[in-house]
């Protein structure tokens, strides 16, 4: 006979409806469904869920790291203010403690260089005083009313005489000196 015949089945399209290919189809997929169910989707769910708690619970970690970050940021920039205020302070204390060391140096070397003038001057009045007494002729001279000092020669020139009392100039009067030559 016809020796291309195709078989009913396999002849049918797509559209073609096999009740017995779709109720064993059916029953597969039914089966399967419950293999899945009993076997598969108990762990699967429980890893989702496991993984969905473990997602919350690193956004919760995250949002609590983020709260302690943005204390511990407020804490830094209060702190930089606070050493920003405190480092102002210390450069105004430091700045007032300079101005006043300066002051006070400045104070002390006006007090100095008044000390070496006025002391400058009494030596060039002391000095200026016994130039003008080694000029005088007479025997003794005080100066801006120095005290009497018992162990200087007392004496004088011209009319009181040329003697000296007390002291060594006061014993060489009484002396007479002599030479006396040895053969060399």
């Amino acid at each position: 006979m016809n020796a291309l015949a195709v078989p009913p089945v396999l002849a049918a399209g797509i559209m073609d409806l096999n009740p017995g290919l779709t109720l064993w189809t059916a029953i597969t997929f039914l089966l399967l469904i419950l293999v899945l169910s009993k076997y598969a989707f108990g762990p699967i769910v429980r890893m989702l869920d496991e993984r969905e708690r473990t997602i919350r619970d690193a956004i919760d970690q995250a949002r609590k790291e983020r709260e302690e970050a943005e204390r511990l940021l407020a804490q830094q920039k209060d702190s930089l203010v606070k050493a920003q205020r405190e480092a102002s302070e210390l450069a105004k204390r430091s700045q007032q403690e300079m101005e006043a060391f300066r002051q006070q140096l400045t104070a002390q070397a006006r007090k100095e260089a008044d000390d070496l003038v006025v002391t400058a001057r009494k030596t060039i009045e002391e000095e200026r005083a016994k130039a003008v007494a080694r000029r005088m002729r007479t025997g003794q001279v005080d100066i801006n009313g120095a005290a009497f000092n018992t162990e200087a020669p007392f004496g004088g020139y011209k009319q009181s005489g040329n003697t000296r009392e007390r002291g060594r100039w006061g014993l060489e009067e009484f002396l007479e000196t002599k030479s006396i030559q040895l053969p060399g």
